[in-house]
């Protein structure tokens, strides 16, 4: 009967010993993602114009505007 309650009281003892050393660990994962922003705003502007009816101005301006968006986008989430 001795040894019964001596190996409940010990495992009680060291089951709570070994949770109080618990850590958390804790996971990081750093993801890249690279956006080809010429790319994207060429397809842009083929789905905004695909007759090409806008002048080189104008297809100039809207891409240099996306391509603009896209790389302070690009600047935001690395962040």
């Amino acid at each position: 009967m001795q040894k019964m309650i001596f190996s409940a009281v010990a495992l009680v003892a060291f089951s709570f010993a070994g949770m109080a050393n618990e850590i958390e660990e804790k996971n990081n994962k750093i993801v890249v993602i690279t956006t080809d922003c010429f790319s994207a705003a060429h397809d842009y502007l083929n789905r905004i114009d695909p007759n090409n009816e806008l002048s080189d101005l104008e297809g100039a301006r809207i891409m240099n505007a996306y391509i603009a968006g896209c790389e302070k986008a690009k600047i935001k989430s690395a962040d």
